[in-house]
C-alpha cells in the first residue's frame, strides 16, 4: 500500500511538470533558442516573399515598358494598328465588374444564413464542406460548367454575360468563405447589445454586424479581384475572342486581357514579345487599381468603427 501510494503521488508529480520544470537532458531547445530559431524562419520566409514578388515587379516593368506606346493602349485596331489592346481593357474592366457585381451578394447573403440564421447540423456542416471543396476547383473545370450550362443550357451563347455567371460561379466559394469568418470575428456583444436596444435581428445585421464586418468582407473582394481579372481557362470556352473590334453587347463575344495573352504567347511570332511583356503589365495594374478602391472602403470602414 506505501508503495502504492508512493507510485500515485510521482505520477502526479510528473503529469504537474511543466514546461520549464523539465530537466535540461530532455530538452531539445531552450525556450529563449526555440523562440529565436521560430522568428529566424518567419523572418526568413517574410523576406524570401518579399525578394521573391519584388523581383517578379521588376522584371515585369522593365520589360513591360519597353513594350508600352501609345498606340498599343489607345489606338483602335485597324490597318495601321498591327497590335491593340483597348478593346482587352474594355473587355476585361467589364468583366471584373460583372463578375463581381453578381458574386458579391449572393456571397454575402449566403455567408449571412449560414453564420447568422441556419442552425448548425449536418446539412450546414454539408453546405460548408461543399463551399471548401469548391474553392479548390480548377478554373478549367468552372469553364467547362459555364459553357455546358450558361452557354447551351440557359442559351446565353459565347457571350459576355457568360463569363461573367462563370467567374463568379468561380469566385463565389471565396467571397462565402471570407465574409463568414469577418462574420464571425464580429463580438457576440455587439448583437446582444442591438437587440436588447430593440433592434430587430435585420436591423442588427444591416446597422451594427456588416459595417463591423466591412473590412474583412473587402479582403475577400480583394482576393476574389485577383483571381477573376487573371483567368483565361475559364473563359476561353465561355466566348472570349480576340476578332472584336470592341464592345457589342453583354449577349456578344467580347476581347479580355489575358485571353490576349495567352494567344499572343502560343502563336505570336517572338518579336511581339516586349507587347505581351507590356500586356501583362497593363494587366497588373488593372488589378491593382481595383484593388486599390478595395483598401480604400475597407480603411475607411475602419476609420468610421474606430469614431
Amino acid at each position: 500500500m506505501i508503495l502504492s501510494n508512493e507510485s500515485n503521488e510521482s505520477e502526479k508529480e510528473a503529469s504537474a511538470m511543466d514546461f520549464n520544470s523539465l530537466p535540461k537532458r530532455r530538452r531539445l531547445l531552450s525556450i529563449k533558442n526555440s523562440q529565436k530559431l521560430m522568428f529566424t524562419l518567419l523572418g526568413s520566409s517574410a523576406v524570401f516573399i518579399f525578394v521573391l514578388l519584388l523581383t517578379f515587379m521588376i522584371i515585369l516593368i522593365v520589360n513591360g515598358v519597353q513594350g508600352l506606346s501609345f498606340r498599343l493602349i489607345f489606338m483602335p485596331p485597324g490597318p495601321e494598328v498591327e497590335w491593340s489592346i483597348r478593346p482587352a481593357i474594355g473587355g476585361t474592366i467589364l468583366l471584373i465588374i460583372g463578375a463581381v457585381g453578381i458574386a458579391l451578394p449572393l456571397g454575402l447573403a449566403a455567408a449571412i444564413y449560414l453564420n447568422e440564421y441556419a442552425t448548425e447540423g449536418k446539412i450546414v456542416a454539408i453546405v460548408n464542406q461543399g463551399i471548401n471543396n469548391l474553392a479548390g476547383v480548377p478554373s478549367v473545370v468552372f469553364g467547362i460548367f459555364g459553357y455546358s450550362f450558361f452557354v447551351l443550357v440557359l442559351g446565353m451563347g459565347k457571350s459576355l454575360l457568360a463569363a461573367c455567371f462563370t467567374l463568379a460561379c468561380m469566385i463565389l466559394p471565396t467571397i462565402i468563405r471570407t465574409s463568414q469568418e469577418a462574420l464571425k470575428t464580429i463580438p457576440s456583444d455587439y448583437r446582444e447589445g442591438s437587440l436588447a436596444l430593440g433592434a430587430t435581428k435585420w436591423q442588427t445585421l444591416r446597422y451594427v454586424i456588416l459595417p463591423a464586418a466591412t473590412p474583412g468582407i473587402s479582403t475577400g473582394v480583394i482576393l476574389a479581384l485577383g483571381r477573376a481579372a487573371g483567368e483565361t481557362a475559364a473563359i476561353l470556352f465561355v466566348g472570349a475572342s480576340l476578332g472584336v473590334p470592341a464592345f457589342s453587347g453583354f449577349l456578344e463575344r467580347f476581347p479580355a486581357l489575358s485571353f490576349q495573352l495567352y494567344m499572343m504567347a502560343i502563336s505570336a511570332p517572338s518579336s511581339t514579345r516586349n507587347i505581351q511583356w507590356a500586356i501583362a503589365l497593363v494587366l497588373v495594374l488593372i488589378v491593382f487599381a481595383f484593388n486599390l478602391v478595395a483598401i480604400i472602403i475597407r480603411n475607411r470602414s475602419e476609420k468610421f468603427q474606430r469614431k
